[in-house]
């Protein structure tokens, strides 16, 4: 059959399914980045084209699928107003797939197909940077590879088991040249891997307002937030506060941040041990880069400290982001507190809170002294009858007033918010930082992992001569939640996952795995750039590494990686013989031709053995092994399991055939035999 003719084979339906599933699967991975019709579309044209195919049917007429195409098409053009970008590439290329698989009829449309599948995959990991979608795509990869090789003539194994383990074959022969390709490929001023973001990636996180309830919300998520990883030193858990929004406008029952611009930070003076480490960032549609309190220096060229010490950058951390920072345990004041700030941070909303404003004018008579008045009331929180839960009461629009005299029960946005509305209604400076607090740890790899279930609240209050003092009044009601962490509170209201975990720790142990593993992936992978690639150099002891010297390597590579698959092709293309009979005779030929008695191609079975029974008259066996074999290849077929039984001794007796060398001047006697 021409090589036209097998193209144009029709596709039996058993193909067609399996292609339209190897489709599926691609666009499963990256169906939260595709528009809901266009997934639609794609799933309606496939259904058609299997159906159609079901009942001995054909594709559609031309006409039907011209019109589908262009209103597809249209539609997608109208919602993008383009088709540049890898958005509103990846959809048209998945209407092209689900299109193609609609007229599909021959091997060449499977072909088409396929090579779509395998330019959506490639799309699919330019849109996501984990490791799992990775391996997912590799697994789909390898099965649309076996479904290209049953539908070939020429595939060796048609079945699934034996398609699969070629596919897997092949695959691993092209490892070497890819990971060359992936070590040594120049880098330009960047990773490889790494597209401009769409927008789509971000993750939700703490906000820039905080009403009661908020925080309580995400400490029932698992979510990662970021990782760090500390240098030497790892600062105590009274001192893991990981600094977020500054919460400064209140107008009685939630706060606000106020977007200052780039105000600058007043100056502070550095005190206690400095704590170095490195932060890695999850993208979050937000631009703060979360660093512990009092930061003095950091790496990220486009961050700043707001005027609250803050540090942000000018655009969303829309992709994984490291930043390595310094920060101080305690500061002080360098400069007093400007006039604007003093007003900022001390402005309460009229009419509101009229209880916690008798209240703090009441303990502010008893304590006069700013400092006093603080331990106040920290003291009255932890004197009278508050209560630390997840399932606070809901308050009215008066939301400190019902805390404090109402419900007493609270999650450290209660706490936070009380105590700050107290000391502003008593002229002390104060504000609420949101953020996160305390971690987990993993001892798998070194680093510190910081969830959602993290995410906490506390105040700042300014003391004159002091400057800035970080206030943690939940810390009173529960000094637990500072010290170890969230989830040895909530075991009876945390989620499902969580309660899990704690009744199996082999559980958590995995878990923490398995983020090591992200973790390695992101930074030896993801993060492979130009520097990597002169490290690389460096240990191969390649002098003075520079682009040339890359480029040189990387030729070389490339020609080793082409000879290795073109001696892999020329090796899986050389015909080999199925059956077991003839890969033993072609074994006896080999082993006669290793002691100078090769077969000529015009010599059958009998006339090769009469030549080497005249030659070596001590291998007289081969006529008698010869003999068999002519008689199970030519002769008339005995009943099978006679067959088989001879099959399996003729065989046997050429595995034990061993024939010896002749030295020169020497020839064996004419009835002495081979070993058998």
């Amino acid at each position: 059959m021409s090589a036209l003719t097998v193209a144009e084979e029709r596709v039996p339906f058993e193909r067609l399914l399996w292609i339209t599933a190897c489709l599926a699967l691609t666009l499963l991975a990256g169906i939260a980045t595709l528009p809901i019709w266009v997934a639609a579309t794609v799933g309606g044209v496939a259904a058609i084209r299997l159906v159609l195919a079901a009942r001995g049917g054909d594709a559609p007429p031309r006409t039907i699928r011209f019109i589908i195409a262009a209103l597809a098409i249209g539609l997608l053009f109208l919602q993008f107003r383009t088709f540049n970008g890898l958005s509103a590439g990846t959809a048209l290329l998945s209407l092209i797939a689900g299109l193609k698989l609609l007229e599909t009829r021959t091997r060449r449309d499977i072909y088409v197909v396929t090579m779509i599948i395998y330019f959506l995959s490639l799309a699919t990991l330019l849109e996501s940077e984990s490791f799992w979608l990775f391996s997912y795509l590799i697994g789909v990869c390898w099965l649309t590879t076996s479904t290209l090789l049953r539908s070939t003539s020429s595939s060796r194994g048609g079945d699934l088991s034996g398609s699969l383990r070629y596919a897997g074959r092949l695959l691993a022969q092209a490892l070497p040249l890819a990971v060359a390709f992936w070590l040594f490929f120049p880098r330009f001023g960047g990773p490889l891997w790494q597209m401009p973001d769409n927008g789509n990636s971000a993750t939700s996180g703490l906000s820039d307002t905080m009403s009661p309830g908020d925080i309580t919300d995400l400490a029932m998520s698992d979510e990662v937030a970021f990782r760090v990883r500390f240098g030497a030193d790892t600062p105590p858990p009274q001192e893991r506060y990981w600094r977020g929004p500054v919460m400064h406008d209140f107008d009685g029952h939630a706060w606000r941040r106020t977007d200052a611009g780039r105000v600058r930070a007043p100056t502070l003076l550095f005190r206690g041990p400095a704590y170095e480490y490195t932060v890695s960032l999850e993208p979050n549609q937000h631009n703060w880069l979360f660093v512990l309190d009092w930061p003095s220096h950091w790496n990220a060229v486009r961050g700043y400290l707001t005027s609250d010490y803050m540090l942000i950058q000018p655009d969303p951390v829309s992709r994984p982001l490291d930043v390595v920072a310094t920060s101080y345990s305690h500061v002080s004041a360098a400069e007093p507190l400007g006039i604007g700030m003093r007003r900022r941070d001390t402005r309460l909303p009229p009419g509101r809170n009229p209880r916690s404003l008798q209240l703090a004018q009441e303990l502010r008579n008893a304590h006069p002294d700013d400092l006093d008045y603080v331990h106040a009331v920290l003291d009255m929180f932890h004197s009278q009858a508050f209560f630390y839960t997840l399932k606070p009461p809901r308050l009215a629009q008066d939301s400190v007033d019902g805390f404090l005299f109402d419900s007493k029960r609270g999650f450290c946005g209660h706490y936070a918010s009380a105590f700050a509305a107290l000391m502003r209604a008593a002229g002390i400076p104060a504000r609420v930082v949101t953020g996160y607090q305390g971690g987990t740890f993993n001892r798998f790899a070194n680093y510190w992992i910081l969830r959602q279930s993290d995410a906490h609240a506390w105040d700042e209050v300014w003391i004159q001569g002091q400057g800035w003092l970080r206030i943690d009044p939940t810390s009173v009601i529960a000094p637990e939640r500072v010290e170890r962490g969230l989830n040895d509170l909530v075991a009876a209201g945390a989620p499902l996952t969580s309660r899990w975990q704690q009744r199996t720790p082999w559980l958590t142990d995995t878990r923490l795995r398995l983020d090591a593993l992200r973790l390695l992936w992101r930074e030896r992978i993801l993060r492979f750039d130009e520097s990597s690639q002169e490290r690389l150099l460096g240990f191969l002891h390649i002098p003075e590494p520079d682009g040339q010297k890359l480029t040189l390597v990387l030729t070389l590579c490339l020609v080793a990686g082409m000879s290795w698959l073109t001696w892999q092709v020329r090796r899986e293309l050389k015909p080999r013989p199925s059956d077991p009979v003839n890969r033993a005779y072609e074994q006896l030929c080999r082993r006669l031709a290793a002691v100078g008695l090769r077969r000529m191609p015009y010599e059958g079975a009998e006339t090769f053995a009469a030549r080497v029974a005249a030659e070596r008259p001590d291998l007289a066996i081969v006529r008698s092994l010869c003999r068999r074999y002519s008689e199970l290849r030519y002769a008339a077929g005995p009943p099978a399991a006679a067959a088989a039984a001879a099959a399996a001794t003729f065989v046997a007796g050429v595995r034990a055939f061993r024939p010896g060398r002749v030295r020169p001047g020497r020839v064996r006697p004419r009835g002495s035999r081979g070993s058998a």
